[in-house]
């Protein structure tokens, strides 16, 4: 986790270094990120052929690369260098946001997968100030942000749900399902809204051989919430029960307390 690293050199080390400590993805900051001070989330961090390295580095290893990318420059270089996946992919240029026609065709050609990390808190009326400011500045909007994302989905970009849980308090842990329910809004049928977090996030983690569907032979990880999903997406807010390898979490929290 963490670290930091310039130029050739030192980026194909730091990726040598991750595989050698076990590491499954490699994942890199290609823009700044919006919590962190001072960063400029319009500038690319690196250029396409240091990203180039990583991914070449990464999978020589047999590691799949994901890349943090909010500015529209940075996401066209991520394309480029050929990354297995790219985070929030916002596109951000001066303005707002954008779906441009040749990245999102590139987006298709290439199999890139995107994580729009949508969902936030409900009943969130304020955004954290760093945020705000952020959006301020740059023209973005939230509901800009849903049109932007619905175009990806209707050119054929392959997404998936992910929440970045944790980095502020509309981003809370257990937001996943509020992301859901947003790719469904804009226009992802519920079925696909809900393989979104199991089947298709499984495949785009490699891990789609132990887990992500009901199959015999896989790790018995299941939700199970009071409605139907498939018809009505919002039931995944009504989560019952949580099963993880075949195991109850209630179960392992209830014997923890009892001990």
């Amino acid at each position: 986790m963490g670290g930091e690293a310039s130029g050739p050199d030192q980026l194909r080390a730091a990726v040598r270094e991750r595989a050698e400590r076990g590491a499954d993805l490699v994942k890199i900051m290609a823009t700044g990120g919006t919590m962190t001070v001072t960063t400029d989330v319009t500038a690319a961090q690196f250029t396409t052929d240091e990203l180039r390295v990583v991914v070449d580095e990464a999978h020589r290893h047999g590691l799949p690369v994901a890349a943090h990318a909010h500015a529209l420059p940075a996401v066209r270089a991520c394309i480029d260098a050929g990354v297995d996946d790219i985070e929030h992919c916002t596109c951000i240029v001066p303005g707002g946001v954008v779906a441009p026609v040749d990245v999102t065709s590139a987006l298709v050609a290439a199999g890139t997968v995107v994580c729009p990390t949508l969902g936030h808190r409900q009943g969130m009326t304020e955004l954290p100030a760093r945020v705000a400011a952020m959006m301020a500045k740059t023209g973005v909007t939230l509901e800009g942000r849903r049109i932007q994302v619905g175009e990806l989905y209707r050119a054929g970009v392959a997404l998936i749900s992910g929440s970045d849980a944790g980095i502020n308090p509309g981003k809370h842990h257990g937001v996943l399902p509020e992301a859901v329910i947003d790719l469904a809004g804009v226009g992802m049928p519920a079925a696909e809204a809900l393989a979104s977090a199991t089947s298709a996030a499984a495949d785009a983690c490699r891990i789609g051989h132990r887990t992500g569907r009901l199959r015999a032979g896989l790790d018995a990880d299941l939700v199970l919430v009071d409605g139907d999903p498939a018809r009505d997406v919002t039931a995944v807010r009504n989560v019952r029960m949580v099963v993880a390898k075949g195991r109850s979490l209630r179960d392992d929290v209830q014997a923890a307390d009892a001990g």
